[in-house]
C-alpha cells in the first residue's frame, strides 16, 4: 500500500475518473450510431476506458482513496453532441477526428493527475501505463481519419 494522496492529486484523480466515466457513457451512443467501418475503433478506445475505470478505482480503493462513480453533466452533454451531429450527418470516417481531439483532451488530464500523484504511489505506474496505452488509440484514430 502505497501513502495517502494529497487533496490536490485526489482532485486530479477524481476529474480524471470522472471524465473517463462521461467519456465512456458518451461512446455508447456513439457506438449504437456510428458507421460499422469505424465502430471497431470506437469501441476499441471505449473499452480501454472502461478498463481503466476499474483498475483506477481499484488500486485507488486499495490504497485509501474512494472514488465516486457517478460522473458529472458532460455525460449527457456528450450523448447529445453524438446525437446532434448524426441527425445532421453520418457518424462516419469524419468523427474520428473529433474522437481523437477530445482523447487528446482526455490525455492532458491524465498529464494533470500525473503531475499530482507521487512516483511512488502505486497509482502513478498505472495511471502512467493507462496514458501510454491510450496514447497509441489516438494515434490509430488520427491515421483512419
Amino acid at each position: 500500500m502505497s501513502e495517502t494522496l494529497n487533496h490536490s492529486a485526489q482532485d486530479r484523480v477524481q476529474t480524471l475518473f470522472d471524465t473517463l466515466v462521461d467519456v465512456c457513457e458518451g461512446y455508447e451512443v456513439l457506438i449504437d450510431r456510428a458507421e460499422p467501418s469505424i465502430r471497431t475503433l470506437i469501441k476499441d478506445v471505449a473499452d480501454q476506458h472502461t478498463k481503466d475505470i476499474a483498475e483506477i478505482e481499484t488500486v485507488a480503493r486499495s490504497n485509501g482513496t474512494d472514488l465516486d462513480r457517478s460522473g458529472t453533466l458532460m455525460s449527457e452533454v456528450h450523448k447529445a453532441a453524438v446525437k446532434m451531429r448524426d441527425l445532421f450527418s453520418d457518424l462516419d470516417q469524419d468523427v474520428l477526428k473529433a474522437v481523437g481531439d477530445g482523447e487528446k483532451s482526455v490525455l492532458s488530464t491524465y498529464d494533470s493527475a500525473l503531475e499530482q500523484v507521487p512516483d511512488s504511489h502505486d497509482l502513478h505506474g498505472v495511471l502512467r501505463t493507462q496514458r501510454q496505452e491510450l496514447r497509441g488509440k489516438v494515434t490509430a484514430l488520427f491515421e483512419a481519419a
